[in-house]
């Protein structure tokens, strides 16, 4: 059994595991109940993202067992393309994500870790600068509005954040 042929099985595996501990700590947070109306519990979206990436990473296993299985896998996996470099870069892209988020706030952080990771998963032949700054920043803007005005969540501030009043 080699690797290429049972890594969606052993990513499934691995991600299931994280949804598990993820799921334990998004039930773990706490709620205002005189402030936060039922709907809109702090809870709600981790545990609803938790659920996905749960339900995913079964579709990811039930998948890497059927490449195992099957004759043609062996076949996909000799031609694959790629390596181990852009999951690499992905993981430091958001572990700077993670550590700018504080000093720069959601909207400067979110806008620089989107730009940033469509570059590294894009082909080089295909990177489109402009495009992707564009689906950067509505992207944020599409979020902060619907988590500051829907959700009524504070997210974290920046210079941004602090400039625009908010």
């Amino acid at each position: 059994m080699s690797f290429k042929r049972s890594r969606d099985l052993i990513l499934g595996v691995v991600m299931l595991l994280v949804s598990g501990l993820y799921l334990f700590f998004a039930l773990q947070i706490k709620t205002r109940p005189v402030l936060t109306p039922a709907y809109a519990g702090a809870q709600r979206m981790p545990v609803l993202l938790g659920i996905l990436l749960a339900f995913l990473s079964v579709i990811c296993i039930v998948q890497g067992i059927r490449k195992m299985k099957s004759t043609r896998g062996a076949k996909e996996a000799a031609g694959e393309k790629g390596g181990v470099m852009p999951t690499l870069q992905t993981f430091a892209v958001i572990i700077a994500y993670i550590l700018l988020m504080d000093p720069l706030g959601f909207i400067l952080s979110t806008v620089l870790y989107l730009f940033v990771q469509m570059l590294v998963l894009a082909p080089k032949e295909k990177r489109n600068y402009l495009l992707f700054a564009l689906t950067a920043v509505v992207f944020t803007a599409i979020v902060f509005v619907a988590f500051r005005v829907g959700f009524q969540q504070l997210l974290p501030r920046g210079v941004i954040e602090s400039l625009l009043g908010f």
